[in-house]
């Protein structure tokens, strides 16, 4: 998983959140400070991030078949 380092507005602390998660989640919320984050959420965007997750997965398992 990739982290963005995403910083929070409010006290600083690194996130670690994933594109995953704030592709699924689109709010969020500070462990250390409890400030809420909103991302915005575009539908088209989302499908094609799925399509391209479920691709790099399926070839994922290509892959490891081979080895």
């Amino acid at each position: 998983m990739i982290g963005t380092g995403l910083p929070c507005p409010s006290c600083g602390t690194r996130l670690q959140l994933t594109i995953d998660f704030i592709m699924e989640h689109p709010a969020a919320a500070c462990p250390t400070c409890g400030c809420v984050m909103k991302f915005p959420r575009n539908d088209k965007l989302l499908e094609k991030y799925k399509e391209a997750k479920a691709e790099m997965d399926h070839y994922k398992k290509q892959i490891k078949s081979f080895t």
